[in-house]
Parts: structure tokens; sequence; C-alpha cells
């Protein structure tokens, strides 16, 4: 099972991460904090109570000066910060022989008495007192002294560190998390900044690098490799080109000169002979090679780069003249041109374009459209506004599946539906080339049963 998208993100994983790791382990030390002042609490509480269990015995057994009375009244002034109120009752078998309590005196249990009697001394807790019973032997006699008292400024001091650490563990769970997702932002930002800079590389600008400094080390070993292999991409791709366009450039000359001979050769021949029919077919796979040439030649230009500075022209008399030329070569076809939007200003229509390049796309778009549309019938909508001029190409035919409109820009490759209609699947691609150097942009689309391509200039 994947992931949801956005825990797919470093940024998320790791601040969820770090986030949880920070809180487990404030959970964890102020549990631990917690229980062991509590439990050095208790232990300390019950040392009190075994020091005054002791010193009571010492006091009424082994001083002679002091006997319960006058021991009672000690015990009744003395400052509860030297000796918090305890209760301490002696026994002497089973008879009370002194207790500092006025009232409520501790009971004997005869099942206490005899485990203290086993173990000398206990530290044991009834309900909420905490209990320590001590045995001693004197004078033939069996002492048990038992100390018992309920810590009450001890539980109001742990109760209130509980309280306390609870709002410093919310509030430092808070802060952490929020710390933690900006610290963990700022780490990945080299990243980011890395992605958002690969991606605007295409093969128009192979000759960009990225900056291999100021980034941490592990992405500036990262950019240094993707320039290196920019490197290397460019230069293929610039072999590639060259070797295209240096290739369709010598063979331009040998085409020409055969399309002339061949035609000179067929003037020689009747309109019935079969040889003339023969040259005739000849003359047009030549003329074929000569347009593939041509488009490979435009599209191996090393010279055509996006964002040139061409001059300004119409986009309608561009268009118009594509119109004309389209019209003469498909004398049946119907092509009509709509004009719309903000029309009031001069500028309106006006585009920065080479007008060979843009006239070659326009002628390549309506020949396309011409001849997939059943009636041959081709819309043109343009449609002007103060940021952008899109022009649409509209015509009748049907849809594509998903994986073919993603290679319809691709060269070479022909749909499904161009079985009867003579190509080489370079119209379009050439067509793409031409608008992206002119800083715009082409896309298809399938709306109410037309074929649909639009073209933005910004």
């Amino acid at each position: 099972m994947s992931l949801p998208k956005k825990i797919n993100s470093l940024r998320i994983r790791f601040a969820l991460g770090f986030g949880i790791l920070f809180t487990f382990f404030m959970a964890a030390a102020f549990t631990f904090i917690y229980f062991s002042v509590d439990r050095f609490s208790k232990e300390y509480y019950n040392s009190r109570l075994k020091d005054r269990a002791i010193s009571t015995y010492k006091l009424l057994l082994e001083v002679n000066q002091i006997d319960s009375s006058l021991l009672k009244v000690i015990d009744r002034n003395t400052p509860s910060s030297i000796a918090p109120r305890q209760r301490v009752t002696v026994f002497k078998d089973t008879s009370v022989v002194y207790s500092n309590a006025d009232s409520g005196q501790f009971r004997y249990d005869p099942a206490l008495f005899s485990e203290i009697r086993n173990q000398k001394e206990l530290f044991t807790t009834i309900g909420e007192e905490q209990i320590f019973g001590l045995y001693k032997e004197k004078n033939s006699g069996h002492y048990f002294i038992v100390a018992s008292g309920d810590d009450k400024y001890g539980k109001k001091r742990t109760e209130f560190l509980k309280w306390v650490m609870i709002i410093v563990y919310c509030a430092g769970v808070l802060i952490g998390w929020t710390v933690t997702y900006f610290f963990v932002k700022r780490i990945i930002r080299p990243l980011e900044v890395l992605n958002t800079n690969m991606k605007n590389i295409s093969y128009n600008n192979l000759d960009s690098r990225l900056p291999v400094t100021g980034q941490g080390e592990e992405v500036d070993n990262l950019s240094l490799n993707f320039n290196q292999m920019l490197a290397r991409l460019e230069h293929s791709f610039s072999f590639q080109k060259d070797f295209v366009h240096y290739a369709s450039h010598e063979l331009r000359t040998p085409l020409a000169a055969m399309i002339s001979l061949t035609e000179n050769a067929i003037n020689n021949f009747p309109d019935n002979d079969p040889f003339r029919q023969v040259l005739e077919e000849l003359l047009h796979q030549q003329q074929s090679l000569t347009d593939i040439t041509n488009s490979l030649l435009l599209l191996s230009d090393n010279n055509s780069k996006a964002g040139h500075q061409y001059p300004v022209i119409r986009l309608d008399e561009l268009l118009f003249r594509s119109v004309e030329i389209s019209k003469n070569l498909f004398p049946d076809a119907s092509i009509e041109v709509n004009l719309e939007g903000d029309l009031s200003s001069e500028g309106s229509l006006l585009i920065s374009a080479n007008e060979a390049l843009i006239i070659v796309a326009f002628n390549n778009l309506l020949k396309n459209a011409i001849q997939y549309s059943p009636d041959k019938r081709v819309n043109i909508l343009i449609t002007a506004s103060e940021k952008e001029k899109i022009m649409k190409f509209l015509n009748t035919g049907n849809d594509f599946e998903a994986a073919e409109k993603e290679r319809l820009f691709t060269p070479f490759y022909r749909a499904s539906n161009s079985d009867n209609v003579k190509g080489h699947g370079l119209g379009l691609p050439l067509v793409k080339q031409i608008i992206q150097l002119h800083d715009a942009t082409i896309s298809y689309s399938y709306r109410e049963g037309l074929n649909v391509f639009t073209i933005v200039f910004p």
C-alpha cells in the first residue's frame, strides 16, 4: 500500500520522524522524572518516619529524665518544619506505652506486628498512610514502635510537579514540532531549489548549469554530477543535430538535381507512356524526400533558439497568407477565420515572430486539419487580449487514445487515423518546435466532436 501523496514528501516524512522521536523522548524523560521524584519523596518520608520512630524509642526508654508525659509535650511543641506531624505509637507486647496522638490511636494488628517482629524493620502502606514498624527487645520486654503518617506536603509537591510537567510537555511538543518542521524545511530547501532548476532545463537550454557551491556538500556533489551529465547530453545532442543539419543540407543539392533531371525526362515521353508514369512516381518520391530533408533541416537548426528577438508582425496577416497557400494546395477545402476579443488597439494582434517559420507552422496545422477532417472544413478562432493571443485550429474527426495524445508531437510518429493519409510524422513536431522558438505553447484537446490545436502567444 502506497503512502498518501503528501507523506511521500521528504520534508513531511523527516518532520514526522523527528517530531515523533522528539515527542516520545520527552514523554519518556518526563515520565522517568515524575516517577523518580515520586519514589524519592516516598523514600524520604519513610526515612523521616524511621528517624522519628528511633528517636522516640531512645528518648522514651533510654533517657531516664524523660517519661511519656514529657515526651508528648516535646512532640506537641516541636515545629512541624523540624518534625512533620506523624503519629508514633510504642507498644510493649500488646499494650500501648506511649502515643503522641490525642485520639484515633494505632490499632493493634497481630498480622502486622508478627511481620514487624520477623523483619525487625518494616516499611508498608495502609490506605493513604505510610507505615514504619520497628521491633526492639529491652529488659525482657518486647517493644513495637509504629510510626505512621500521610505525606500531604510531599503529595502536593508531586502533584504540582505533574501538572508543571504536563504543561511543559504540551508546550514543548507544540514548539518542538513547529521548530522541527521549519528546520527540516530549511534543510530540504537546497533540494527543492535543485529540483526547480532541473525542471527548467530542457533540450533548448542544455548549456545551462546548476550552482555547485553553497548548498551543502551532498547537494553540491549532486549538482556537480548533474552538470557533468548535462555536458555529456549537450555534446550528444550537438553531435546529433550537427549530423542531421549537415546531412540534410548536403542532401538538398543532389535532390534538387535529381528533381530537375526527372522533370526534364518526363517531358520526353507522351502522357500515356508507361515510362512517364514511372518517372512521375519517381518525381513524387523525390519531392517527398525533399520535404523530409527540409523539415529535418528546420528541426536541427542550431541558430533558432527560444527567446530570440524577432520583428513585430500582425498575426492575422500571417494567418491569411497561410490560408491562401493552403487553399491553393487544397481547392476543395473550406477554411473560416474568426476574430474576437479586444481588437480596438493597434497592437492587439501584433506578435514578435519569424515570418517564414510561423507560416510553415500554420501551413502544417492547416494541412493536418484538412487531411484528417472528413468534410475538409477548418475553423480558426483568434482571441486577443492584453496578456495573450490564443489561436485555435478546429476540425471534425475522431478522438485519440491517451497514449496517442502524448505522442502527437513526437518526430516520425503517426497516429492510428493516418493509414490513408500520406506523411512522415514530422509536421506536428516541426510545428511544436517553431512555436516554442517564439516562447509560445501548443496543445491538443478534443471537445464536442472537434480536434482542437491551441496556440498561446504571450
